[in-house]
């Protein structure tokens, strides 16, 4: 199996963006996107920097050491066809880490690779500690005993620098670059929709998102669309409130549940649909 990644990449210099919507869009521009994918000129005027703040914390996930729910939930992978393709498991918890509480974020993966990815912020400014990724040589679970992955990818945030290490079993790399200060791993979005009041997002915002694995750094339009009523897989009927996230070069949705527990019911990603289908949490009577 080839690297995903192979060249070695660093130190990319990128302006140090500030809160203002027109360097917002500038940056976007510099994605490769026109100024007009970021939002309409009648929106211009409604559009804010969205601030994470930890009075958005739902009341289950807002003491680190007290009344945390640690969730585990399985979603079905479909295709744009709506073929189910495979299963994610996905969990989140809390981690310790030199003598500091974080929140943690598994996913493990059954399409179109065997693999998981670990992602650890930081528990009240939501900034991202590091990101993992590793993927193995197998279309299906669960992997045998010894098995070697055929490749890992680390990323560690320092301040404003982002660096990436990449292994595989023929070759090593390794490459930096910097990301806005307030900026959130892109693996992170479902933790922030799944701890947060999104009903109380503006209904135009702006938020800076790195992702480490794929060498960007982005400014993504979030729209809060509304409440819908959906259908998850388990055939329950939940009142969500929706979210658009427009970046440069894709789209992902997100429906959140308006009620607790709050789960995400489901988000896409690229040609994929995850929906959600077992909740393996043990919530409290």
């Amino acid at each position: 199996m080839q690297p995903v990644f192979s060249r070695i990449a660093v130190a990319l210099s990128v302006p140090l963006l500030s809160a203002l919507i027109l360097l917002t869009v500038n940056a976007w521009a510099q994605e490769g996107a026109q100024p007009g994918s970021l939002c309409e000129m009648a929106d211009s005027d409604d559009v804010q920097m969205l601030e994470l703040e930890p009075s958005l914390f739902h009341a289950e996930y807002a003491d680190m050491t007290a009344g945390f729910v640690s969730r585990r939930l399985v979603y079905i992978m479909q295709d744009t066809e709506g073929v189910v393709r495979g299963r994610l498991k996905l969990s989140m918890s809390v981690a310790a880490a030199e003598g500091e509480l974080h929140r943690e974020l598994v996913k493990e993966y059954e399409y179109p690779f065997v693999g998981s990815s670990r992602v650890v912020v930081e528990s009240l400014s939501l900034s991202p500690v590091e990101c993992s990724l590793t993927l193995y040589d197998l279309r299906s679970g669960p992997i045998p005993d010894g098995t070697q992955p055929a490749e890992t990818w680390l990323a560690n945030y320092y301040y404003d620098l982002v660096a990436v290490t990449v292994e595989s079993k023929d070759v090593g790399t390794f490459y930096s670059f910097r990301h806005p200060m307030k900026a959130y791993d892109l693996e992170e979005l479902y933790l922030l929709f799944s701890q947060l009041a999104v009903e109380r997002f503006p209904r135009l915002s702006v938020l800076f998102v790195t992702a480490p694995f794929r060498y960007r750094n982005y400014a993504v339009l979030i729209r809060r669309l509304g409440r819908e009523s959906i259908y998850a897989a388990d055939a329950e009927k939940h009142i969500c409130e929706r979210l658009r996230l427009e970046f440069s070069d894709s789209t992902q949705e997100f429906y959140v549940e308006t009620l607790p527990p709050h789960r995400v019911v489901k988000f896409t990603a690229g040609q994929i649909t995850y929906t959600l289908i077992e909740d393996n949490t043990a919530y409290e009577e």
